[in-house]
């Protein structure tokens, strides 16, 4: 019988419950490799001695027999026998098909940002909002443009930092070139893991927008920097070093890590009311890091086409592994929020998105069942909750931001041209960072 990558671990597990019991599940864990092959992590005391030989043989054998290039000769393993005493505890529950629930512990050589549970906000950082779309093409750094002038306006200091470093695109809408840092967002994740990094580097990497006003200052961080434009064909040597680990003295960080420690540089160096951060679209290492590293209120951009909400239930599903087993108002999950863009004005259609976000969501476990009893607490809403995260918040369709050009165009970014566009999403935004009091002078 053939087996793949999607049949392995439910065809395992199976067999473990067959062979062990039902309680086998909870008691011990899988691991993933690399490669994708599977192990049963015998936990607790002596284990074989406990479980029997006989039964662990037959075991090893049954499923040697379902799983073929899943498994090898080691199919069973105490943590002891790989010396690696931390297979001894953790590991993600993982909700089978089945309807079964394992422990498994993964082996990423790429991407494993994606397996960190989702971190608080930073110490001493203001708010912190990213930027997140499937698909390019849907509004999001147009977006995040017009957010940062409509706060400048209102007084508010500004951090904007593109982390799309393969496509890059808010830096040349918010700079011009006589304006533009040095260096790039690049070009730290290149130099950060081979010598420290000093004031004088951390002031090259800011650029001051022109879109600046006397009340309110955008610095914004681009992906690349002049350095880079004076030297185009390094960009590409360095996209392919800029998602290493860092070989730092206190043991390798992660390109999470590594963001994490930007965000708290710049901001131990100067104050800002806000951080927006533009982030690379569809499932990309760079995009964990803001999902997942930074206490991040994510916006979760997209158009009404099946390619969004198909898009996004590979995330999504992702994301319901790290789902708290309490709800409460510290719940990582009620940072999520989508986004509807380019919608159009017939409230049919905006009901029809959300309607669809609202399976999607349900779909992916993100939302938790209804409870029985309606005053215990749940992440679950109904459909027409106003505060759920499937009731989108909603940008129009606007053919005066479809070229969006700032820099030629600047009055695309004055507060009559935009609010009929962007009010009601901004409005949200600034409840969302509770900024909407004017600043203190």
């Amino acid at each position: 019988m053939s087996c793949a990558y999607d049949d392995a671990l439910p065809r395992f597990a199976e067999q473990v419950e067959q062979q062990l019991g039902a309680q086998a599940l909870t008691e011990h864990a899988f691991l993933r490799d690399a490669n994708g092959r599977l192990t049963l992590i015998l936990r607790g005391e002596r284990p074989r001695e406990r479980l029997g030989q006989g039964r662990l043989h037959d075991l090893a054998e049954a499923v040697k027999r379902q799983l073929g290039p899943y498994v090898d000769d080691l199919v069973l393993a105490t943590p002891s026998e790989l010396f690696d005493d931390t297979l001894a505890e953790g590991g993600h529950q993982e909700r089978l098909s089945s309807g079964r629930h394992v422990r498994l512990i993964e082996r990423w050589l790429v991407g494993g940002d994606w397996q960190t549970s989702p971190q608080s906000a930073l110490e001493g950082a203001p708010p912190i909002v990213a930027f997140v779309s499937h698909k390019g093409g849907v509004g999001r750094s147009t977006a995040l443009a017009i957010a940062a002038a409509h706060f400048a306006a209102r007084g508010r200091d500004v951090l904007a930092l593109d982390l799309d470093l393969e496509a890059p695109g808010l830096g040349t809408m918010l700079l011009p070139e006589d304006r533009t840092p040095r260096y790039g967002a690049i070009d730290y994740y290149i130099e950060n893991g081979l010598r420290p990094l000093d004031d004088a580097f951390y002031g090259d990497l800011l650029g001051v927008s022109p879109h600046t006003t006397d009340r309110g200052l955008i610095h914004v961080v681009p992906a690349a920097g002049v350095s880079s434009l004076q030297h185009p064909q390094n960009m590409l040597g360095k996209i392919a070093r800029a998602y290493l680990d860092d070989p730092a003295p206190d043991g390798a960080a992660s390109f999470l890590g590594q963001t994490r420690a930007l965000i708290r540089a710049l901001t131990e160096r100067r104050r800002y009311d806000l951080i927006l951060i533009d982030t690379r679209a569809g499932l990309h290492e760079s995009t964990a890091a803001a999902i997942l590293g930074l206490g991040a209120e994510v916006l979760l951009f997209g158009v009404d086409t099946p390619q969004t909400f198909h898009g996004y239930r590979f995330l999504l599903a992702h994301l319901a592994r790290f789902a708290p087993e309490t709800s409460g108002d510290d719940d990582w999950r009620y940072r999520l929020q989508m986004v509807h863009a380019k919608a159009s004005a017939d409230p049919k259609r905006a009901r029809a998105f959300d309607d669809r976000a609202y399976t999607l969501l349900q779909g992916a476990r993100f939302y938790d069942p209804a409870p029985e009893d309606p005053s215990d607490e749940a992440f679950s809403f109904s459909l027409d909750e106003v505060e759920a995260p499937h009731r989108s918040w909603r940008i129009l369709s606007d053919s005066n931001y479809f070229e969006f050009d700032p820099l030629s165009a600047p009055e695309v970014l004055t507060q009559p041209l935009y609010s009929r566009t962007f009010g009601s999403f901004l409005a949200a935004l600034e409840e969302r960072v509770n900024l909407t009091d004017a600043p203190a002078d």
